[in-house]
């Protein structure tokens, strides 16, 4: 009966896919057309492919439509059409740190009150113009506001990433808190707030998953001189057996919301399915560690030896058990 199940959630996410897939076909392509015409300027292919492959796909289509079903109905399509459009703004919002160099005090202007703000850059154009209409549109604009603020705040932390003498309990709490409030912004976007509760499993969701994206990009942060609990740690082993320790409690959190079971469980195995594909990559690094007889300095090492190829059979194949695995 698991596996069947199994099956049905899996082809349920994948008929999401298909349709924030059309949606972005017909709406998000047209719309960054539209925003380079107006604004005179351009999105980088790395912009475009994070958000038409990642926050404007995958995103809405994995976690914001598993929200809604937590709930027995599926993504309205103003809540598409919210949740799409923060796609577009997560990328154009690190573009004001890193490339703008925008000044703390403008960032905090375009997110709490963008009417106020004269951009000059593309980017700070299009922040403008996306956030004030999501101040517009979101049902709740007061804990869409708090989510907006949490995530500006650990994204000024971050900034401590680039100092190789940071802590690893700082390093645990940006990852943590990074991930949780990029998570929980997404919920503020649709026509439920997220109460303290579901912010409760939403936190152990997001940590995990900015654990997972910090092993996949490895190469990049190495690349970059940016210190993570994955390129600083000495014991991978520890590490797998904490990350396993925060599926556990992200489980428990999960089961204790106030919604039917059945529609726990799938939202429980859905969650997972990511977290399987980092514990997949935690085995390999644990094997590398071992072979190399103790901690690894990955800045001698190549891009090759940081990959984890998930289209290699076994690595696929240990993908499927730990996400038919992990919910239990």
């Amino acid at each position: 009966m698991k596996l069947f199940r199994y099956i049905n959630i899996s082809l349920t996410v994948y008929r999401e896919i298909r349709k924030q897939k059309q949606y972005n076909k017909t709406f998000l392509i047209p719309y960054l057309q539209q925003l380079e015409n107006k604004y005179g300027g351009k999105f980088s292919d790395e912009q475009k492919k994070k958000v038409l492959n990642y926050y404007g796909l995958f995103i809405t289509s994995f976690l914001c439509s598993s929200y809604t079903r937590l709930r027995g109905r599926t993504l309205t399509d103003a809540e598409r059409k919210r949740a799409t459009l923060f796609g577009i703004l997560t990328p154009v919002g690190d573009d004001l740190f890193d490339e703008d160099k925008l000044d703390i005090e403008s960032i905090r202007t375009i997110t709490h009150n963008p009417q106020d703000y004269a951009p000059t850059t593309f980017s700070a154009k299009v922040a403008k113009e996306i956030q004030s209409f999501l101040l517009n549109d979101v049902p709740h604009k007061k804990e869409y506001l708090q989510a907006a603020k949490n995530v500006l705040d650990i994204q000024i932390q971050t900034a401590r990433q680039t100092d190789p003498a940071i802590s690893i309990g700082e390093l645990e709490h940006i990852t943590y808190t990074k991930g949780a409030v990029s998570v929980i912004i997404y919920h503020q976007c649709l026509d439920e707030a997220a109460d303290e509760q579901m912010k409760q499993a939403l936190f152990c969701i997001g940590s995990l998953y900015q654990l997972g994206n910090d092993i996949f990009d490895l190469y990049k942060d190495v690349r970059d001189n940016i210190y993570t609990l994955v390129n600083t740690c000495d014991d991978f082993a520890k590490l797998r057996t904490q990350f396993l320790a925060r599926v556990r409690l992200q489980n428990q959190k999960i089961r204790r919301l106030p919604f039917p079971k059945r529609e726990k469980k799938d939202f429980c195995f859905v969650m997972n399915t990511i977290n399987a594909r980092s514990l997949v990559a935690l085995d390999q690094l644990v094997k590398m560690q071992k072979k190399a007889g103790g901690k690894i300095n990955w800045w001698q090492l190549q891009r090759k030896d940081m990959i984890v190829d998930m289209e290699k059979p076994r690595n696929f194949l240990k993908w499927l058990i730990y996400a038919y695995k992990l919910p239990g």
